[in-house]
């Protein structure tokens, strides 16, 4: 629609009679969930529920999937790091440079160097031919494609927990490998 309020059908007062200028969606946001917010959702919730329900076992269908997809899954394990564990209990420990993984299909090592306090660069080779890789971080998945001799690199990390899924190009049957979740 275009046009003033008025145009719209608008008197410039709301429900209650009172003046109203179009609403202010800034302070709207910025405010505390109150009693009215409250029962606006619940409204909401009741005609969504109405209108378009969850599938009974939507969620159980849904696990399954993932449980299935995990199987389909080998999982790498960690076979070196350069840097010694700390106590588990212990605030302090060292984060490992270089990490090696393997499976029964490949190996993959990666060098972490933090490039600043909230990022690192990840740099990596792979034992087998041309592999997709994924990098899998708290808040997005960055891919990329080996080159011929195994390598590739995500320059900008952020830190924290990553892990990595990674598919050979050369045998597209295989099942993808994926690592143990690390802190970097």
């Amino acid at each position: 629609m275009s046009g003033s309020w008025e145009d719209q059908g608008w008197d410039g007062q709301d429900w209650k009679g009172q003046a109203w200028d179009g609403p202010d969606w800034e302070a709207a946001a910025a405010g505390e969930i109150d009693e009215q917010d409250l029962r606006v959702l619940a409204t909401l919730r009741t005609v969504v529920q109405a209108s378009d329900p969850v599938p009974s076992g939507l969620a159980e269908r849904a696990k399954f999937a993932m449980s299935v997809a995990a199987l389909e899954a080998e999982i790498a394990e960690i076979t070196t790091t350069t840097a010694e564990l700390a106590g588990v209990r212990s605030t302090q420990y060292d984060r490992a440079g270089t990490i090696t993984f393997s499976s029964d299909q490949l190996s993959a090592m990666i060098t972490i160097e933090v490039v600043d306090g909230g990022n690192a660069r990840l740099s990596g080779w792979v034992s087998t031919g041309s592999t997709h890789v994924e990098l899998r971080e708290r808040s997005r998945t960055q891919e990329t494609t080996t080159d011929d001799a195994g390598r590739f690199t995500f320059s900008s990390v952020e830190r924290g927990m990553i892990h990595l899924v990674m598919r050979r190009l050369d045998d597209p049957q295989s099942r993808p490998v994926i690592t143990p979740a690390i802190e970097i």
